[in-house]
């Protein structure tokens, strides 16, 4: 007999054919012609491997798998067999989700993971496996990718900030900006592919693992966050259960390795690596909830704080190494989430290009650019860039502006065009709101009032970063005391997503 947790599985399932097709569209007109023959070959792979079913996509027999998975490794640990059976997992491409778990009235649950996700875990596992390249190149040792562990004791490993800087402000730029997910490609070896793809894959137990954890333990989190219109919080209120379930996941995603580990060496080494996945989850979702979202209904502790409680589970020795480690990917996780005028906006321009790669023409890598980089101007820059560009006809893009500077964020939005009822929604705490959702009803209503392009972007985003300035909460950093361990500040209300 099918669940509720089936039922709605089966409705927010995606029509990946129909997503994919758009996507060549898109990329066509953009003239990313060496992506969308990749794409055709992905696809065409897909087809031919042992995996593939008539309807199914790649995403989804990926999590249907990690899924099966966890369960084995939390049935190990002890969870209930029943909580087990009751829950079932979906990949979503709706960039408002993150990842959360849905509680039913039947007593099963539904967790949901957005692509997007996983794109940002993905991002820090090219990372990893480039500080591991380039570490065994240096040392002359090209097969030496075991003394990595060694390495990772001394916290010697990492560097390369500012290519992690930029794969992450380049896949949320594009998230806050333009609702999808896209990435920068890493130029690694065979070998350092294989180990980005290994870490990648543990990295998604954890953040799959975390929301399984709260609908194992009994956590309910009240009304399903897919009733009409809303997005609710998928994350509780209540610390306690966020660090139950992040033990609990990180625990499984360290189980599951060993299970399918066969030398005692095989499982040091994935025991290793499925830590540092874990880490990097961890640091993903901080990035996307501190970017993505505007304001939320609750909060997840900041990730410093989360990250201290997966280290305690570790020896002292170990929790002191790893702390040294997570130097470099926690400044680049700080400076990726960013958006003041001392930030350091994605530029193309500054990468190198032995390191970093992509198929998309320069002209739109220096766009983005362009777009993180206006984000993240003041407030009077914002303010001065919408009067500089109104006419007799569209005095009113300075009017709100100047009404947003002031303080009035729902007059702003009323002047610019936007309805009573959406402006006080938009500017409500208690929901959930995406940067990409306020820009999009600022853009729709410049659109309508006569903005065309090239301006529509740019002023649809200026006039958002004045919205979003005005109704977010205080942000805690993502900060580490002098002696490397997270510093313990407390979580700041309605920051961040499930």
């Amino acid at each position: 007999m099918k669940t509720l947790a089936d039922r709605k599985r089966a409705l927010l399932q995606a029509d990946r054919e129909a997503a994919l097709a758009e996507k060549r569209r898109q990329l066509r007109e953009l003239g990313a012609h060496d992506l969308v023959r990749q794409l055709d070959d992905d696809s065409t792979s897909w087809r031919q491997s042992p995996w593939y079913k008539p309807g199914a996509d790649p995403s989804g027999v990926f999590v249907d798998m990690v899924g099966e998975e966890l369960r084995a490794a939390m049935a190990d640990l002890g969870a209930s067999a029943a909580r087990l059976d009751s829950v079932r997992v979906v990949t979503t491409l709706d960039q408002a989700v993150s990842a959360q778990m849905t509680p039913f009235d039947d007593g099963s649950g539904l967790v949901i993971v957005a692509d997007g996700i996983f794109g940002m875990c993905s991002s820090y596992c090219q990372y990893l496996a480039l500080c591991a390249d380039k570490r065994s190149h240096a040392t002359s040792r090209p097969t030496a990718f075991w003394r990595l562990l060694r390495d990772l004791g001394k916290g010697e490993v990492f560097g390369y900030e500012d290519v992690l800087t930029a794969l992450l402000r380049y896949h949320t730029a594009h998230q806050r900006a333009l609702a999808v997910s896209m990435q920068l490609g890493v130029r690694l070896s065979p070998e350092g592919e294989r180990y980005a793809a290994q870490l990648g894959h543990l990295a998604y137990r954890f953040v799959v693992g975390h929301e399984m954890a709260h609908h194992v333990l009994g956590h309910s989190h009240g009304p399903s966050a897919f009733a009409p219109g809303e997005h609710l919080p998928a994350c509780s209120a209540d610390d306690r259960r966020e660090r139950d379930a992040d033990r609990l996941a990180f625990q499984a995603t360290r189980r599951a390795s060993d299970r399918q580990s066969h030398s005692r060496w095989e499982t040091m080494v994935m025991l290793e690596r499925a830590t540092m996945a874990a880490l990097m989850a961890m640091m993903a979702l901080h990035v996307a909830e501190r970017t993505l979202f505007v304001h939320r209904g609750c909060t997840h502790p900041p990730a410093a704080v989360r990250t201290g409680w997966l280290l305690e589970q570790l020896k002292p020795g170990k929790q002191r190494s790893t702390r040294r480690l997570l130097r470099v990917p926690m400044k680049a996780t700080e400076a990726a989430t960013d958006l003041s005028e001392h930030a350091r906006p994605f530029s193309w321009q500054a990468l190198d290009p032995d390191l970093v790669f992509s198929p998309m023409p320069r002209s739109y890598l220096e766009a983005v650019g362009d777009l993180d980089a206006l984000q993240c101007e003041t407030e009077d820059f914002h303010v001065a860039w919408l009067e500089r560009h109104a006419t007799a006809d569209t005095a009113w893009l300075g009017e709100g502006a100047r009404l947003a500077a002031a303080g009035e964020p729902a007059s702003a939005l009323r002047r610019w065009g936007v309805d009573e009822e959406t402006s006080h929604a938009l500017c409500n705490p208690q929901r959930a709101l995406t940067f990409f959702t306020l820009k999009e009803h600022i853009t729709r209503s410049f659109n309508e009032r006569g903005i065309a392009e090239p301006w529509l972007a740019p002023h649809a985003l200026a006039a958002g970063m004045l919205i979003a300035r005005r109704v977010q909460p205080r942000r805690a950093p993502l900060a580490q005391g002098p002696d490397g361990r997270p510093a313990q500040e407390p979580p700041a209300p309605n920051s961040s997503p499930g």
